[in-house]
């Protein structure tokens, strides 16, 4: 007698003729749904592991054309968050470039992150210290200097 309470010679002819069950000996029935579970979990990782890397290749291969195209003059972003401006490109892992005016960096070639469009509304650089260097609508006396004698003297 198997666990089902029929006699093995029953069960094995059940299982020789039933087409949803696995007949691997006399009063052995392995269900066709949990024998197929393993095989399809291992295609779905594989599918899955498949997908992942050709993607991941596809993406290194992007990043590597960008970077190894880069010219003078192409606006960057460093994986540092820094943005600037590339002022030499020639050598084969070093790039030269531009963060501030007057500041250049030697920074390598792995270390960008993307090539960044100029924003049209951004305004530059020189602009910003020009805004920053007039001061209207306040007079002299509205300014507090850290210096303790400075501030008594007013």
């Amino acid at each position: 007698m198997c666990a089902f309470g029929v006699s093995a010679d029953t069960f094995h002819r059940f299982a020789t003729t039933c087409t949803w069950g696995l007949a691997l000996g006399p009063g052995t029935l392995v269900p066709m749904q949990s024998s197929l579970i393993l095989p399809l979990m291992l295609a779905a990782m594989a599918a899955f592991m498949f997908f992942s890397i050709r993607n991941q290749k596809k993406r290194a291969a992007a990043v590597t054309e960008m970077q190894s195209s880069l010219t003078a003059g192409a606006r960057v972003q460093l994986h540092a968050g820094l943005f600037g401006t590339v002022v030499d490109a020639d050598r084969e892992d070093i790039v030269t470039i531009e963060i501030a005016p007057g500041v250049v960096t030697e920074w390598n070639r792995m270390a960008i992150r993307e090539v960044v469009s100029p924003d049209a509304d951004a305004p530059s650089i020189e602009s910003i210290d020009d805004a920053a260097g007039d001061v209207t609508g306040s007079d002299a006396s509205d300014t507090v200097s850290l210096d303790k004698e400075q501030n008594e003297e007013k």
